[in-house]
């Protein structure tokens, strides 16, 4: 396939295809070439760890590579363990010398097609970088949604270290979906305050909702929920599947035991398919968390998202978003102002 750069006239003749044995090195490069040392899935990184996710159908990578042989660009979509029914879009880097051709939009097409197929898929959703506006449209255009706000998890010396972004500062992602096979998610257990910007969300994603706003106290005794560190970044990522009568007690050990950074950092996935998530969310709000959005659209579960910032203050100067997408951060900025 020919691209050309329509500034400098420069053209390049790139075949996209999968990921395969003797790859790694060039791969690893192409995805350095963005982000230097700072990618913080360095599995995803490694060959033998990259084929054998392939092999068994987790994931698909596709490699766009020059007519040398070189590749130039990558990307990837990972079927989701602990959302079930979703595909997160990674990986997805084009070389600075292949920039502004079109390759990556080509290379994105032909990802979806694929993915796609799947008879079992629920979504399609990517995390992506607030400072990359060009990735935002792309996605956009092709019906992604923008749904919440993954705020400063990473610290921006280690992931863009070539950016011109504040060295002490972290960056952060914005959640963008597409609905695959799923009309109607049933009820949801949302707060009130929030029940008519979720009601939004999903309007706009073409899927139908119920919001309980009543908040209900938890019948289990053991809440199931897992916490994920990113020492590097000084950050946390923790989800709740399901409310127990304890939940009070977890939070409030995690945040006290865990806090062993200043510049600490949370997101907290709760499921809001949960009876007891407006009871969740309570507790969450008085440990300083504030609500960041959804990560919808998964089978039997639904997510709202909420940050803890601790002492940080969101750089909103380093965000960049399109329509939807700022109007969205305005109802985040509120949250975080009503909440201090």
């Amino acid at each position: 396939m020919l691209f050309q750069d329509r500034d400098t006239g420069k053209c390049a003749d790139i075949i996209f295809r999968p990921f395969c044995q003797g790859d790694g090195k060039a791969f690893r490069r192409c995805v350095e070439d963005f982000y230097g040392e700072g990618y913080p899935y360095k599995e995803y990184l490694e060959e033998d760890f990259l084929l054998e996710q392939c092999a068994s159908g987790r994931m698909l990578v596709l490699c766009g590579v020059a007519e040398e042989g070189e590749i130039v660009s990558t990307s990837a979509a990972r079927l989701e363990d602990d959302f079930r029914g979703s595909v997160l879009l990674m990986l997805r880097v084009v070389k600075e010398a292949y920039r502004g051709m079109g390759i990556g939009k080509a290379q994105e097409e032909r990802l979806l097609e694929l993915v796609e197929r799947r008879e079992d898929l629920v979504s399609v959703y990517a995390d992506v970088m607030t400072h990359d506006t060009v990735s935002q449209g792309s996605l956009a255009r092709r019906g992604f949604v923008y749904c919440g706000m993954r705020l400063m998890l990473y610290r921006n010396a280690v992931m863009v270290s070539r950016l011109a972004l504040a060295e002490d500062g972290k960056m952060s992602q914005a959640v963008m979906c597409r609905r695959g096979n799923v009309d109607d998610v049933g009820t949801l257990y949302c707060p009130e305050e929030h029940a008519g910007e979720v009601r939004h969300i999903y309007q706009r994603l073409g899927v139908a909702c119920g919001i309980v706003a009543q908040e209900r106290q938890p019948s289990r005794n053991r809440t199931a929920i897992s916490w994920k560190e990113e020492p590097i970044h000084h950050s946390r990522i923790c989800t709740v599947k399901e409310v127990g009568k304890d939940f009070s007690d977890v939070v409030e050990r995690e945040m006290d035991e865990k806090a062993r950074w200043e510049d600490e950092t949370v997101l907290c996935y709760l499921n809001i398919r949960d009876e007891a998530a407006v009871f969740a969310y309570r507790k969450l709000q008085q440990a300083g968390f504030f609500f960041a959005g959804l990560k919808p659209l998964q089978i039997r579960e639904e997510y709202m998202l909420l940050a803890f910032l601790g002492r940080q203050q969101i750089r909103y100067e380093d965000i960049h978003l399109h329509g939807e997408g700022e109007k969205l951060l305005s109802y985040i900025m509120e949250c975080q102002r009503d909440g201090e």
